[in-house]
């Protein structure tokens, strides 16, 4: 990836830019990202997996620069990287407008998210960054943006204490309170769905990151809690590889397949459906004609598919099924907390119970009036503070998160025991979050100060 400097911001988009074709010639779409010059106002294109020569495994594909475009005078400084295609599209109105916006966008982004870190109001924070950006040429580019969402239902507003007082800070143990001690910060906040009604186009596009969607608006419902550091904070982070197959026989057929979705994409799907099956036999017969060990293999491939039976392998022949490992999607971390409470006077106790009954009301679904809809459950945002402060620099950031499961034990010394009002002398819970959205490359800052995400 290419250096990000302090004066610097970052956007990435998928576009689609006439002429880049992939292996079978059909459409593909280009990752590009414009970091732009806070300064200068030059933004540098770059396309995010690029070809550069060789084939497959031997191959370079890199994250390669294709040129710098200067939003004051229109013009742009191709390097040799930047093929005929991207040339001609960058050149155009629409890719110098879909440039422009990215720029906009990265710098609204960062200004934004700078300002939120210094503890300007999400309100506040948004008209200052569309301040420092610009303005946008995504309405005059995107057909789509005075379309709006219509039919969902608003959620009600929740009038009554939520979960405790918001603004009200309980915080165990006590005594606590006054010194510099690290914490665990857990505060009860409301869900945010992504569809909204009355949501632009583009406040959808906006809003699919959820850390940014609760970033510029958040509305805390329920007390804040301060808990003690325990042991056993960890994380992990997953993604999902599994293997997948692919065979010569579907090699072909996904050859033909590709060429016909690429002319029904040209107004020729009648064409496309009549010629699949005759170019589907084609293939067929031409890999039959190149060895008799093919013809053979092909030969009991589909003698075996008619009858249900593996005669390939009865005929001497095991097809390489060119078994690779794929990425499949990422994975959600999920959090794990337990807390022992062992109250020592009548006030802790009552913030102990108190604690406890924010929790399990927060992480409880709301019946609508009419009691036919419910309302999702508060999510919750957790911070690790060091001496009670600062975001703690050693230790992950956390996204906004659901609660999963939230278990209560009344006797955890293995016998029932109270104090002289009925409280009990200790209780152990355990709670599990699970992160509303995956942790991106994005979300990891190598230089930051911090641990991040």
């Amino acid at each position: 990836m290419a250096e990000i400097g302090n004066q610097n911001t970052k956007n990435q988009t998928t576009i689609e830019i006439p002429g880049n074709t992939g292996l079978f010639g059909q459409q593909t779409k280009s990752r590009i990202y414009t970091v732009t010059d806070t300064e200068t106002g030059l933004v540098t294109v770059y396309d995010d997996d690029k070809w550069i020569m060789g084939a497959g495994d031997g191959g370079i594909w890199s994250d390669t620069k294709i040129g710098v475009y200067n939003p004051a005078n229109g013009e742009w400084s191709f390097n040799k990287h930047a093929n005929d295609a991207e040339r001609k599209y960058f050149t155009s109105e629409t890719g110098k407008k879909i440039v422009t916006n990215n720029s906009t966008d990265a710098k609204f982004e960062s200004k934004f998210q700078e300002l939120r870190n210094k503890g300007v109001s999400a309100e506040e924070a948004y008209l200052k960054a569309k301040e420092f950006a610009g303005s946008s040429t995504k309405e005059e580019s995107t057909p789509q943006v005075n379309f709006r969402l219509t039919g969902i239902p608003k959620q009600e507003t929740q009038r009554d204490e939520m979960a405790g007082k918001p603004g009200q800070t309980l915080i165990y143990p006590q005594d606590h309170a006054q010194g510099d001690f690290d914490f665990i910060k857990i505060v009860p906040i409301e869900y945010i769905p992504m569809l909204q009604a009355g949501q632009t186009f583009d406040d959808m596009r906006r809003s699919l990151s959820v850390k940014q969607r609760y970033l510029r608006k958040e509305r805390v419902v329920g007390s804040t809690i301060f808990l003690p550091m325990v042991p056993g904070i960890s994380e992990s982070n997953a993604t999902d590889w599994s293997g997948d197959t692919i065979n010569p026989i579907q090699i072909a057929a996904g050859q033909v397949a590709a060429s016909a979705i690429a002319s029904a994409g040209k107004g020729k799907f009648g064409e496309a459906a009549a010629g699949m099956v005759a170019n589907t036999g084609a293939a067929v017969q031409n890999m039959m004609s190149e060895s008799e060990t093919m013809k053979t293999f092909l030969t009991a491939y589909f003698a075996g598919k008619a009858v249900s039976a593996d005669l390939t392998g009865r005929a001497g022949i095991v097809v390489n099924p060119n078994l690779e490992v794929l990425f499949k999607g990422p994975q959600l971390r999920t959090f794990q907390y337990n807390f022992k409470f062992t109250p020592r006077d009548d006030r802790e106790a009552q913030t102990v119970k108190t604690i406890i009954k924010v929790f399990k009301k927060a992480m409880a679904p709301k019946r609508r009036e009419a009691q036919i809809f419910l309302n999702v459950p508060s999510v919750f945002k957790i911070k690790y503070l060091m001496r009670g402060k600062v975001e703690h620099p050693f230790l992950n950031k956390i996204k906004p998160c659901a609660m999963t499961s939230f278990n209560i034990d009344y006797t955890p010394e293995g016998s029932y025991m109270t104090y002289g009002d009925g409280s009990m002398t200790s209780y152990v819970v355990n709670m599990n979050f699970a992160e509303l959205e995956p942790i991106y490359n994005n979300d990891v800052q190598i230089d930051s100060e911090d641990m991040g995400y």
